[in-house]
């Protein structure tokens, strides 16, 4: 009765295509069982009945299969080992308590169908396609459990339940694929031979029906490992990976019926609008004939071998366009010539081809001297765009770059020059000149020009002007580039409903809808960024600055681009700007030590430990007022005191509140270095007077100054910073002073106190 019931059950499967779920074992085919959650296979300890879980293979880990129909219910009897007079029981029946693990599962000689059956049926959890729970007759909710090295039950009520990947079970017989084949999806609309394209991500379905001469594109080559682990190498020498994961080069049978084959990391070839490339497990159901595989043996007398000693090195069989890595083959109608076939060209390396025999031999030999060489310069190269000085990449390069291991350098220093994670970005207050790179070899700076934005061509041992430089300032993880000219970048396409403003590429004030960029290291060229803004109020997300070659701008920005005619490649190249403060010490002005003149075109954040003043008024003495704000406005002069004398950098301000600033008496020269007539205005310097406002002496005042308006006629003029009284010496201990002391009305004084005197003909205040 159990052959016939067994003969009608594949008849069926025949008839109408079984699926996973209708679990039908074959008389005699031995099974491996291995849990889904850790791909431990069970098996039977030699000294024990108590079933257990490892992760290698033996005699010990296959099963038979036995069923039996109990009020149409289908059960099976497990045999361990194939030995038909030995049953897998329970040892140890569940309880009621809803305990997460309280059953054993053992073997037993006991023929008893109240332990020995055992229910089989298809888990249909979503993280567990082809995998099953294997139940105990009379208890439902619970299934094996695979828990470390063990198995016991874990009921469906507790702990995750039964569709928990450490209760799935993949139920495979030995599968012994080795040799070559073809392999063809079983979906019965496409029914497509699965073809590579010399790449792992051109994996696609080809063509219904073979073509009548096999090329190394449609034949793999397969071999089975312990625990139904599969390589699968096509011609070319590419293995087939799991959704393109090259780190994955292997693939698990997570379940077959002998003829077709599902996999643990589940392939599926349907439309995922990339050429079909292979995917994972997409629609929901193990048993949809996109997931399912068949493997086909390829009968070939004539295949040739590739060997290569490099792994980006290849060959190509010129008469067919055929390619093929180290471990690749071709199907030839006879042997090779060295002239049929061509090396791949690798940088660094020579290459030479021979055949011997059946296998076809590239030896690459590396031109380590020049390898070492370039690897060198690019060491060599810092700043924005390139390794940070830190960076685990440039660390490895540079320990191996002195060695002789061809292979070590070249491999650090690929990973050198791909490094996009720790890549210098610009920083806080710095100022760059943008420059656009093409593949062609042309050059563009990034200009402000008050019609727009520019890209002009560049010549390297040209000057260039001050409108190609921009000042950075980082805001919250973005970046602002502020110009000489006083507007802040924006993204520019290339027609005036672009983007802001016209589409000029520029805001006179700023704006943090469109000023704000996002930078990152461009995936294309070494030591490049790519950076990008907001297009419009439609558009959300940042679109690249992308220039052609005639210096026009891209409209669409969506992508990275690196050819002739567009690119996103730019370079950040550091110069100096004068918003970097040297501090003079200050003498004779109580309370101040340092002192400096500042304007800028643009805001400017007021650095921290750093007071900013503007004159409110001037006679014999310049009132000084102190800027109680976050910013100094544009195109303001004013003065800076410090008691560090540091030097500090003045940022564009973008979003901090700037002062309101009336009547301001300092001039300035922001943006540009300013004329200054003989006898007309005032510099800060020191002179007889100590640290104070001077008359101006024919000359130029340089970028980014300030000065103090008026008509020259004082001598000096003093600086009043409130309290203290400026523009004379101070007396902080009397004791010391050795020259005879005079009040006010040309007494002399003994005794010196608190107050206003007379010392060497100066005024002198004591403290």
């Amino acid at each position: 009765m159990k052959k016939i019931t067994t003969f009608l059950a594949l008849l069926l499967t025949c008839i109408i295509g079984a699926t996973a779920a209708d679990f039908v074992p074959k008389d005699g085919t031995k099974y491996l069982i291995k849990c889904k959650g850790n791909s431990n296979v069970v098996y039977t300890p030699e000294n024990s009945n108590i079933l257990q879980a490892q992760q290698s293979v033996s005699d010990a880990s296959y099963f038979t299969f036995e069923s039996k129909v109990v009020e149409k219910v289908t059960y099976f009897y497990i045999h361990p080992a194939g030995d038909a007079t030995k049953y897998v029981y329970i040892t140890q029946a569940p309880s009621n308590d809803n305990n997460a693990n309280d059953g054993v599962v053992g073997v037993t000689e006991t023929k008893d169908d109240a332990t020995c059956l055992w229910k089989i049926t298809f888990n249909k959890g979503n993280n567990n396609p082809c995998a099953f729970n294997i139940t105990p007759k009379g208890y439902d909710d619970s299934s094996w459990n695979c828990r470390a090295n063990g198995i016991g039950y874990w009921r469906a009520n507790a702990q995750g339940g039964n569709d928990k990947a450490d209760n799935s079970w993949y139920i495979t017989p030995n599968v012994e694929l080795n040799g070559y084949y073809t392999i063809k999806n079983t979906a019965t609309d496409r029914r497509t031979n699965l073809y590579n394209d010399f790449g792992v991500d051109k994996i696609t379905r080809a063509a219904q029906e073979l073509p009548t001469t096999l090329t190394n594109n449609y034949v793999w080559h397969v071999t089975t490992a312990n625990n139904n682990v599969l390589t699968v190498l096509n011609g070319q020498g590419t293995p087939l990976y799991h959704d393109g994961n090259a780190s994955l080069p292997t693939l698990k049978v997570a379940y077959s019926d002998g003829t077709k084959y599902y996999f643990g990391e589940a392939l599926n070839c349907g439309n995922d609008r990339r050429g079909y490339k292979l995917t994972l497990w997409k629609d929901g159901d193990y048993s949809v004939a996109d997931n399912q595989w068949t493997f086909a043996p390829v009968e070939v007398s004539n295949i040739y071998n590739v060997v290569c000693n490099i792994e980006d090195g290849y060959v190509t069989y010129n008469a067919t366009s055929e390619k093929a890595k180290n471990g690749g083959f071709f199907i030839l109608s006879s042997a090779p010539q060295v002239a049929d076939l061509t090396a791949a060209t690798v940088e660094y390396y020579d290459a030479a081809v021979t055949v011997d025999g059946n296998n076809i031999n590239v030896t690459y030999t590396c031109r380590l001297e020049e390898l070492k060489q370039d690897a060198k310069e690019a060491l060599a190269k810092t700043g924005v765009g390139y390794p940070t000085a830190t960076a685990a990449t440039r660390t490895a390069l540079a320990n191996v770059v002195e060695g002789t291991d061809a292979s070590a350098i070249l491999n650090a220093f690929k990973a050198f020059k791909t490094n996009k994670d720790e890549i210098q970005m610009p920083e806080d207050g710095k100022a760059y000149v943008i420059t656009n790179i093409h593949k062609a070899g042309g050059k563009r700076y990034m200009k402000y020009q008050a019609d727009g934005t520019s890209m002009v061509a560049r010549d390297d041992a040209a000057e260039l002007p001050i409108e190609a430089t921009y000042i950075c300032h980082k805001v919250d993880g973005k970046y602002v580039f502020a110009n000489n000219s006083g507007t802040y970048l924006t993204w520019r396409g290339n027609a005036t409903d672009d983007c802001t403003n016209d589409n000029k590429g520029y805001t006179t004030s700023y704006d943090a809808d469109y000023n704000t960029f996002t930078v990152a290291a461009n995936p294309n060229v070494f030591g490049c960024l790519s950076f990008g803004a907001k297009r419009d109020h439609y558009t959300h997300t940042q679109s690249y600055y992308i220039v052609t070659s005639t210096g026009s701008f891209q409209k669409a920005g969506f992508n990275d681009y690196y050819d002739e005619n567009n690119s996103s490649a730019f370079t950040f190249e550091e110069v100096t700007y004068p918003n970097t403060i040297t501090f003079h010490d200050a003498q004779n002005i109580n309370g101040v030590s340092h002192i400096a003149t500042f304007s800028a075109p643009f805001a400017t954040i007021i650095p921290a430990n750093v007071k900013a003043y503007y004159v409110s008024a001037k006679g014999a003495e310049a009132t000084m007022t102190a800027i109680d704000a976050q910013a100094i406005p544009a195109n303001q002069g004013v003065i800076l005191t410090s008691e560090s004398g540091d030097a500090a950098t003045m940022v564009p301000a973008a979003g901090e509140t700037a002062a309101t600033i009336t009547g301001n008496q300092l001039g300035h020269s922001a943006g540009a270095a300013k004329a200054l007539t003989a006898g007309v205005g005032y510099i800060l310097g020191n002179g007889t007077e100590g640290t104070a406002f001077y008359p101006c002496k024919a000359g130029s005042l340089p970028i980014n100054k300030a000065y103090l308006l008026g008509n020259g006629g004082e001598s000096a003029i003093a600086m009043n910073f409130g309290n203290a009284v400026t523009g004379i010496n101070t007396i902080a201990a009397p004791a010391s002073a050795k020259a005879p002391i005079f009040d006010l009305s040309g007494r002399r004084v003994v005794k010196a106190t608190k107050g206003l005197y007379i010392q060497n003909g100066k005024k002198v205040i004591v403290k």
